[in-house]
């Protein structure tokens, strides 16, 4: 026989809010059709109800009552964020899911026998791990999804209902929660029929006849022989989102990413209910006066670390401000698996191509996105012509290390721009040298390499390079500019450093 298990929120558009924003918690909170006054309220929570609060006010109502009132624009996107992630908790003990359309959330029990020893377990692990995710969501397990619904509903918590008990249970419920037809309800009220035993009590045939097809459908189910409609599972998203709607607009940025930070810590946590990563985040602000932006982050490699998402979207902003306040925002992580990492006996382990795509975020927050990235081959013979392009992690090395000589090699260390040098001759060869933070006598010297090029533009170059080692230890490549590079209309052409030797 089959068996359902029920995740079922007693208020599912206040819970999403409190989910989000936990300090609402205690909070006189209400959720209205949108943002403006004369907004109806969808939904009020137990301590607005206490001050006179009620749903189907307005929100100028509602804070007439009670000026303390939290109203809370009504966000589907939050309220369906709030029902995957049930579905997320339930998926963890099977692939058998289906997310109704109130949020309540169904899961096939079959072969969670091999995780739980027992319904009763299985039903209090999937409450603990919906209230870790912020939703105090109650459980119920039955043979139907309607013996499940109701147990969630009536159970006060967790309840599990036995195969051979359903009728029991279900005998001292209402009739209203078997959802019957309205000319239904009417006549079984009239007949002094207000709970399910009372019903099941009926001949089967006499109540068919009277009542029609839906009599038929209401005496069955309350004589536990299950309902009409079949568990359907949800296609498994490929996304997560996270959403959150306030209600006055953000016009500074770290409010903006205190919040930011908390849709990230719901994203990755059912990241790791599913065993995925983020490959990809979209993050869409709603301004103020209705106009979106769309910003797409892409990792170095897919993650699920907070912390490098969270560094990834602050540099992002920081680049690219928004030109107005905030009044909701919207995450987007396409998911995938995470990708392995083949280690190498022979080699040391590389960095983090993740932790590479957050360092190089926050270089480019500081110094500009076009100056951090690779160098750049650049088709021209000026020696200091530099290019930079986006940056992309090697691929893993692989096969056997390589086991040829390694051949030493000198660097230079450009100066960029070059740096104006005093240069003092003696016998027509260079004597001493002076610059910025060095200088001292010449020891040896090689060159002159002459260097000429691009004449047929307005900026030519003509150069003599020289390699020379100084008496303060370091060996330098200076350079003698032509006369149209010094820019010096007196017929003396300018020397500057263009590197040092490593």
């Amino acid at each position: 026989m089959a068996r359902i298990a029920c995740l079922w929120m007693p208020d599912l558009s206040l819970a999403a809010l409190v989910r989000t924003r936990p300090e609402l918690g205690d909070a006189a909170v209400a959720i209205a059709e949108g943002r403006a006054p004369q907004s109806v309220l969808r939904a009020v929570s137990s301590r607005g109800r206490t001050a006179g609060v009620r749903p189907g006010m307005t929100a100028a109502q509602a804070r007439a009552v009670w000026d303390a009132i939290v109203v809370v624009p009504y966000d589907p996107e939050t309220l369906r964020a709030a029902a995957e992630t049930l579905a997320d908790v339930a998926a963890t003990f099977g692939p058998r899911v289906e997310v109704d359309g109130d949020g309540t959330v169904f899961l096939d029990c079959e072969g969670s026998a091999a995780l739980c020893a027992s319904e009763r377990e299985l039903a209090t692990v999937l409450a603990a791990r919906a209230a870790r995710h912020g939703l105090a969501a109650r459980v119920g397990v039955g043979g139907s999804k309607l013996a499940a619904r109701l147990a969630a509903r009536e159970g006060g918590g967790v309840h599990v209902v036995a195969a051979a008990a359903e009728a029991a249970f279900l005998a001292a419920l209402p009739i209203a929660l078997l959802t019957p037809a309205a000319e239904t309800a009417e006549a079984l009220a009239s007949w002094g029929i207000g709970r399910i035993g009372q019903l099941a009590a009926l001949p089967a045939g006499a109540a068919a006849h009277r009542l029609g097809p839906d009599g038929a459908r209401l005496l069955r189910q309350a004589r536990g022989g299950g309902d009409d409609t079949l568990l359907v599972p949800r296609a498994a998203p490929d996304t997560v989102v996270e959403a959150i709607a306030l209600e006055y607009g953000v016009d500074r940025l770290e409010p903006l990413l205190f919040v930011v930070r908390r849709l990230l810590d719901q994203a990755v946590a059912r990241l790791a209910l599913r065993g995925l990563a983020c490959a990809e985040l979209a993050v869409t602000l709603e301004l103020d006066g209705g106009a979106t932006l769309t910003r797409r982050i892409v990792p170095g490699a897919p993650t699920a670390e907070t912390k490098t998402l969270f560094v990834l979207v602050r540099a992002h902003l920081e680049q690219h401000p928004p030109g107005a306040a905030i009044v909701g925002l919207r995450l987007a992580a396409l998911t995938t698996r995470p990708r392995p990492t083949q280690l190498d006996l022979y080699r040391p382990n590389g960095p983090s191509a993740v932790a590479l795509a957050s360092t190089l975020a926050r270089l480019a927050a500081l110094c500009g996105p076009e100056r951090v990235g690779r160098p750049l081959r650049v088709d021209s013979h000026r020696p200091e012509t530099t290019a930079v392009a986006a940056f992309t992690a090697p691929p893993p090395a692989s096969g056997a290390p390589d086991t040829a000589a390694v051949q030493p090699r000198i660097a230079l260390r450009a100066f960029r721009p070059p740096a104006d040098l005093e240069v003092f001759e003696s016998g027509g060869r260079l004597a001493y040298v002076r610059g910025r933070g060095f200088g001292g006598r010449v020891v040896r010297l090689a060159g002159p390499w002459r260097v000429c090029g691009e004449w047929w533009t307005s900026d030519p170059y003509d150069r003599e390079y020289y390699d020379v080692e100084l008496t303060d230890g370091g060996l330098y490549r200076i350079y003698r500019a032509g006369l149209r590079e010094s820019g010096d209309g007196g017929g003396r052409r300018r020397w500057l450093a263009d590197g040092m030797y490593d």
